[in-house]
């Protein structure tokens, strides 16, 4: 009897759980250059206002995992457009 019990408080506790809600999805990592041209390593902020501008009014979404790509004289936002 207990056993059943508990089972169905178990049951009944995680019909309460509310769901999450997830991050809306992004079409990729935005890849920034300078009108064509590549950017140096130092001009993260110049690269960063750019992206700002490629993505409008809600900006890029920055994170620790930006980075510059040195192959191809791109910064790279991982998390794409907010």
């Amino acid at each position: 009897m207990r056993v059943a019990l508990a089972l169905s408080l178990t049951i009944a506790q995680g019909a309460c759980v509310a769901a999450v809600p997830s991050a809306p999805a992004t079409s990729g990592p935005l890849r920034v250059s300078n009108g064509g041209q590549p950017f140096a390593m130092w001009d993260g902020a110049a690269a960063r206002t750019a992206a700002d501008a490629k993505c409008g009014p809600k900006g890029v979404r920055s994170s620790i995992y930006d980075r510059f790509d040195r192959a191809t004289g791109e910064w790279v936002y991982p998390g794409g457009c907010a």
